[in-house]
């Protein structure tokens, strides 16, 4: 009975280890570089004190008029010529039942931020992008894993 005991403590702490190391690699699945919709540019997702970051670290047509593209359409004023490239535009995702939720997204396109979200389709994800804080008013993007 006691060497029962001892063999299913055993098992029970293998099981409960292994599950909590495959819900991390789970939840660090985003890590990596990421090809946007439209191939437009290359997007490097990191950690950072336990939430998702996202920057650009590639541009397909990184020159406007011979010079770096910078964040023209930025909100703030003192932004508007800061480089494109190496530009932050995911912010704050946190891990929670197989995606990441809670962050935002900033589109370079518009000078917008909006909510975001993040689901692992494969090698693909999909961000959803949204305001109200209601996923069903907005839109999802779908970027690649650049191998």
């Amino acid at each position: 009975m006691k060497n029962t005991l001892s063999t299913l403590t055993i098992f029970l702490s293998l099981l409960l280890l292994t599950q909590s190391r495959s819900a991390a690699q789970t939840a660090d699945a985003i890590l990596g570089k990421w090809l946007t919709e439209g191939d437009k540019s290359i997007v490097e997702v990191w950690k950072a004190n336990g939430t998702y970051q996202g920057k650009i670290v590639w541009i397909k047509d990184s020159l406007e008029n011979g010079k770096p593209k910078v964040d023209k359409f930025n909100p703030i004023e003192s932004r508007r010529k800061q480089p494109a490239l190496g530009l932050q535009i995911l912010s704050h995702l946190k891990f929670n039942n197989n995606e990441w939720v809670e962050g935002a997204i900033y589109d370079p396109e518009n000078g917008k931020e909006y909510s975001c979200k993040a689901t692992m389709n494969g090698e693909k994800l999909d961000l959803r992008g949204y305001v109200l804080g209601l996923p069903f008013l907005g839109r999802t993007t779908t970027w690649r894993r650049v191998p």
